[in-house]
């Protein structure tokens, strides 16, 4: 075994391997490794040794990163590999100059093969590389439990399992979904001061809350912008809090509810500090972060409170004015509305809130901080009567965290900020009704696996470049999105209008859910303008002159003042002594390109979180505080991301909001205001624009009021709805209201719910069929909605339920997708762990399709990486009867070509007149005729040879119909049939039930019975 906590020495990690890790059959030799191609930032690379029964072998890379930078030194060692003719590798990533933390890298590419099958080409495609970061102040509980405690690896499928990201990610997630089931049994908070009968009513929410509050700021620490001390059980208990002990006994009624620890380390973290500025502006003077002194600063959130629960006020002062930025944003802003007397958080003295707000100290800390805990209910599992759980603080601690996000080709075996999003859906998906029991019981399963979120953004991506830049550079763009080692052949001019293209590219993701697509997309903007511009200076140059010139709409009627700022603002983003390149990419992709909805509010705040964490690593820590400590307050992301139903638009008289030139005038206002938000970073400033957005929007309406534009409940919807407000979502969503978009977007991209219309409630279905003219799962609203909000040759791709492929009541749904261009549709089987429905990646162009139009068909059901790949005529759906969906294989063309315009005919002609028992009995004689006239080998439709309009009834589906073996609902029914018979024990007479009960297990039962037994 080796200590991974320990700077990276080679001959112990070498004794490491021979002895601990790798097969017998590893043979140890060093030798220098050439490099075939231009290396980024390896410097010197070693062969230590090589395995043939894994077939790989073990290199050592020397680099010269400043910043870690895992993309380009992936790519460096994917070079190498093709070089060397390697396929599968183990490598050590150890910086030149300080040996501390080094990388520990499974790699794995896919080699080209000559024509004569020998002569391995250096090129390659598919790589992958899976990392564990190591060596002084990681965390090394994962590492330890996977490459020391396992032992040697026993094959190459052990190995992989060995680097596997998804297995941490359960792993965790296990820990923190007991931790909140235990939670929400325990804490609550006050909501309305006047009473304590509501004190539970949002306890997921709030928990869920604080969970992301509590994680972002982990991540934060992992940059050092938080002090260590606040998360030490010891020093808190020495330095910061009066006698402090989260386990005491409290009397005879067991453990107490003690909040200290929230209260005044972690709230005072959250809403005094984090969303407080450390100086007034041009000051050097730390005066902003205090201790609330006197009543009338009541609802003023940015004063700390609790002054008196600590040992050394000033102590905890200056450890956060020596390490905490003022980070803005929204995600800190203290909920509680103290003048109407409701307390979401519960930040206060008042004693009716702190006797209200309870969330007990021994839930943060203890490696058993909770045993015996009854979580039966919660989880639906009588095992789960007796579980122990550990406080939150120690769950953190045991595991490696990395503010950077896992890419499908590069992972860290840590946890990344995608990691807010999987929590997030899957405890979200908890309490819903509509999905607690399978998000209870398979943890993991509502969340969109990041290959597909990649394969449908790249597609979405190069669709836009196609319709704006050209199609004959598909292959160019496909090159710029890919992370192999593929030169472009493209001309500045080319380069420059691929830029602008993606500026001017509007993208909504109208149910973004904790933004897995909206991330994913500035993912792949900003891979595309590193290959284009690496310098940064094209983009610079035309963010400039859209600002110098006013040709962005965010700078009309501007002053030269305005300007100025406006420059100067662009020219600290682009500055790389405070911010690393990527930071200008971001920022202003950010605020032109990406919009989400959705009507959970704390989605909204997940959304905007991961965009936060993804602007903050790309900022340049220093150690003056005056300076913010290096970190520009984050962007205000209230007009980007809204709480609001998407499927629901505005009654208005008029297609346009703002066409009279009064109301066009104070649009203009608008925008600059919500340009101004978005960029203030002084809280004093954000509540000048916010006030004057307010202002306007009330102005904006009361005028739209007057013009008939709308009517008087629209009016007031329009001005009630304010964005800044963190507890509610708007009943209506508007682009053009909410966002200033008129002409639609260029790519909507989802995972839109699949509520079925079951579970629609019936003032919903009214709402939906007064909106779209019918009611149905929410998934077929979404594409109705999405088509709506594209411009015309905007690009939808969705995922979601395949179900609409042949079912009759979606046919509204393919002639949808069918009048316009069908790009492609992937059959992507079930990616979801637990959704008990396959799914499908569906993508459209908004326009008359060309009647040669060939539809893409890729069949990901054997493997989502490498699809079975198939064109198909659009035509052939278009000339199927009922025009389904289908797999155009060769067996399926065979049949189309041989019977599908028979078909087509046949039910063209007889389906209105067999379509329900009473039309067969009403064209009774003349489908007596027609069967009459039949000749041996005609083709009929079924319905017109028989008498009844029902199918097969079997009164018992679950008893008659069977289910593949291999498939998800066999796996499903596997597990329920014990339980049914356990239950079914429990009921029954033991005399009736002898023979079973002579059986361990109800299982071992089941399996000494045949099927038909069964």
């Amino acid at each position: 075994m080796i200590d991974f906590s320990k700077a990276y020495n080679r001959a112990d990690f070498v004794n490491y391997l021979r002895r601990d890790f790798l097969p017998d059959d590893f043979e140890q030799e060093e030798k220098n490794v050439p490099f075939w191609s231009q290396m980024n930032y390896a410097s010197v690379a070693t062969c230590l040794g090589k395995s043939k029964t894994l077939n790989l072998v073990v290199y050592e890379i020397k680099h010269r990163s400043p910043h870690d930078a895992r993309v380009g030194l992936s790519k460096d060692a994917f070079r190498m590999l093709a070089g060397e003719k390697q396929n599968r590798a183990l490598v050590i990533f150890v910086p030149e100059d300080n040996s501390d933390n080094y990388r520990f890298s499974l790699i794995e590419i896919q080699l080209s093969i000559g024509e004569n099958d020998s002569n391995v080409t250096r090129t390659y495609s598919n790589p992958r590389r899976y990392s564990y970061y190591l060596g002084k102040g990681i965390a090394c509980y994962t590492p330890n439990k996977y490459l020391n405690e396992l032992g040697r690896v026993k094959d190459v499928k052990d190995l992989f399992e060995r680097f596997s990201v998804e297995v941490l990610t359960k792993a965790f997630y296990q820990e923190l979904s007991d931790w909140y089931a235990w939670a929400i049994k325990v804490i609550s908070f006050p909501n309305d001061i006047s009473t304590r009968a509501d004190d539970k009513l949002h306890n997921h929410e709030g928990v869920i809350r604080l969970i992301t509050r509590l994680i972002f700021v982990w991540f934060l620490k992992e940059r050092k912008l938080i002090p260590w001390q606040f998360f030490d059980q010891e020093y808190i208990a020495n330095h910061l809090i009066k006698g402090f002990n989260p386990h005491k006994i409290d009397n005879l009624f067991g453990k107490s509810e003690a909040s200290v620890y929230y209260r005044a380390i972690l709230q005072n973290l959250f809403f005094a500090m984090l969303n407080c500025p450390i100086t007034k502006e041009g000051s050097t003077e730390f005066t902003e972060r205090r201790f609330k002194d006197n009543r009338s600063q009541f609802d003023d959130n940015k004063l700390m409170r609790y002054r008196d629960e600590f040992n050394n006020p000033d102590e905890f002062l200056r450890l956060a004015n020596e390490t905490v930025p003022f980070l803005n944003g929204g995600l800190f802003d203290c909920l509680d509305e103290k003048r109407s007397g409701m307390y979401y958080d519960g930040f206060s003295e008042r004693k009716e809130s702190m006797a209200q707000l309870i969330v007990p100290d021994y839930l943060f800390f203890g490696e058993e901080a909770g045993k015996n805990i009854d979580l039966s209910e919660f989880y639906g599992d009588a095992n789960k009567k007796k579980v122990s759980a550990r406080g939150i603080i120690d769950i953190l601690k045991r595991y490696n965290f990395t503010v950077e996000e896992n890419m499908p080709f590069d992972k860290d075996v840590s946890l990344d900020p995608e990691l807010l999003g999987k929590v997030f859906e899957n405890l979200l998906a908890s309490y819903n009704p509509e999905t607690q029991q399978t998000a209870r019981k398979q943890t993991g399963s509502f969340y969109t696996p990041r290959e597909i979120v990649q394969y449908m953004v790249d597609e979405s991506l190069v669709a836009h470049l196609k319709r704006t830049v050209g199609n004959e550079l598909e292959g160019e763009y496909r090159k710029l999105l890919d992370y192999a080692d593929n030169e472009t052949s493209l001309t500045e001019q080319q380069k420059l209008a691929i830029m602008q293209s993606l500026y001017n590219c509007k993208i909504l993701d109208p149910a973004c859910g904790s933004g897995a697509f909206p991330v994913g997309v500035l993912q792949q903007m900003v891979h595309i303008l590193k290959q284009i511009d690496p310098d940064n200076s094209r983009w610079k140059n035309m963010l400039l002159q859209f600002a110098i010139d006013e040709t962005s709409e965010a700078y009309l009627n501007s002053t030269a003042e305005e300007r100025r700022e406006a420059v100067a603002d662009i020219e600290r983003a682009f500055d790389e002594n405070v911010n690393y390149p990527d930071y200008a990419r971001k920022l202003h992709l950010i605020e032109n390109c990406i919009y989400g909805v959705d009507i959970q509010p704390i989605a909204i705040q997940i959304s905007k979180l991961r965009f936060f964490i993804s602007l903050v690593i790309d900022q340049k820590r220093n150690d003056n505080p005056a300076d913010n400590f290096g970190i520009r307050p984050l962007p205000n992301l209230e007009a980007k991301f809204v709480a609001a139903n998407s499927l629901l638009g505005l009654k208005r008289t008029e297609a346009s909001l703002f066409d009279s030139e009064e109301i066009k005038q104070k649009e203009r206002q608008l925008k600059i205001a919500k340009h101004k938000i978005f960029s203030a970073r002084r809280p004093a400033t954000k509540e000048k624009w916010r006030n004057e957005v307010i202002r306007l929007r009330k102005e904006i309406a009361d005028l739209l009021l007057e013009k008939d534009c709308i009517g008087n409940e629209q009016a007031a919807q329009l001005a009630q709805w304010d964005m800044f407000d963190q507890n509610t979502f708007a009943p209506f969503f508007d682009p053009e209201w909410m966002f200033g978009i008129k002409e639609g977007f260029d790519i909507l991209i989802a995972n839109p719910p699949y509520i079925s219309t079951k579970g629609v409630s019936t003032a919903d279905k009214k709402l939906f069929e007064a909106e779209f003219g019918f009611s149905d799962d929410t998934y077929n609203l979404f594409f109705f909605k999405g088509f709506s909000l594209l411009c015309e040759g905007g690009c939808i791709t969705y995922i979601t339920p395949k179900t609409f492929w042949t079912t009759q009541t979606k046919r509204n749904l393919r002639d949808l997708l069918l009048a316009n261009t069908l790009n492609y549709v992937f059959d992507t089987a079930n990616p979801f762990e637990a959704v008990m429905v396959d799914t499908c990646i569906t993508s459209a162009v908004k326009n008359k399709p060309a009647a040669e139009n060939l539809v893409r068909f890729m069949d990901g059901r054997k493997s989502l990486l490498q699809p079975e790949r198939l064109t198909v005529a659009q035509s052939v759906y278009l000339n199927t009867q009922n025009s389904v969906i289908f797999k155009p294989s060769e067996l399926n063309m065979r049949i189309y070509e041989l019977y599908g315009e028979k078909v087509k005919a046949l039910y063209d002609k007889w389906w209105d007149k067999i379509k329900t028992s009473r039309d067969i009995e009403k064209n009774k004689r003349e489908l007596e005729e027609y069967r009459a006239s039949l000749k041996p080998g005609d083709v009929a439709l079924l319905g017109c040879l028989t008498e009844g309009g029902q199918g097969l009834a079997t009164a018992n589906n679950g008893k008659y119909i069977a289910v593949r073996s291999t498939t998800k609902w066999a796996e499903n029914i596997r597990v329920s049939r014990p339980k049914k018979l356990a239950d079914f024990l429990a009921r029954t007479p033991k005399a009736i039930t002898a023979e079973m009960r002579r059986y361990p297990s109800y299982i071992a039962f089941l399996q000494s019975l045949s099927i038909f037994r069964i």
